[in-house]
């Protein structure tokens, strides 16, 4: 093989080998995954009877119905803030006065991830506020928003009132 044809089969080997995207990850939206746990244990859970849908959000934009485990959480990109109801269709729950709301402040970054996986968003969660009706918490393991899955978000339900001991 002549130099130039050995040259010219390596160039295109290399550039074969750089179009794949085996480089980007899966996920290549930052989006939270939330995971539900009891407040009584610290054991994840499984919600019953559970419909999440976003504050401002046109009505049938549920991201989670019936029995639910974790969610992701999207953010807007044009906005500081985002809020999720959290509305409970179990009976004797299935009250809009119980309803929770999660609201996250946070910062959008624009992130450039590569050429193969382009340009995406980050979010540098600031602040939470959340009612607490049934939930009782929620904790932010990791406040930067990346595209890796992982859980970031734990919300804690209320399970169990815990009893006052007898005197």
């Amino acid at each position: 093989m002549k130099k130039s044809a050995l040259i010219l089969f390596v160039l295109t080997a290399l550039a074969v080998a750089s179009c794949n995207t085996a480089g980007c990850l899966d996920n290549q939206s930052a989006i939270p995954l939330a995971g539900f746990r009891s407040s009584a244990t610290g054991d994840d859970i499984s919600v019953q009877g559970i419909r999440i849908s976003g504050v401002g959000a046109p009505a049938d934009s549920a991201i989670a119905s019936g029995s639910v485990s974790q969610v992701y959480l999207p953010m807007r990109s044009t906005a500081q803030s985002t809020a999720w109801c959290f509305h409970y269709t179990q009976e004797g729950l299935d009250d809009p006065a119980l309803n929770d709301t999660v609201t996250f402040g946070y910062e959008s970054i624009p992130y450039f991830a590569s050429e193969e996986c382009g340009a995406m968003y980050r979010y540098m969660i600031q602040s939470v506020s959340t009612t607490t009706h049934i939930i009782d918490s929620v904790v932010v393991a990791d406040s930067l928003i990346t595209n890796v899955e992982a859980t970031r978000i734990y919300i804690y339900f209320r399970t169990a009132e815990t009893e006052e001991p007898e005197q």
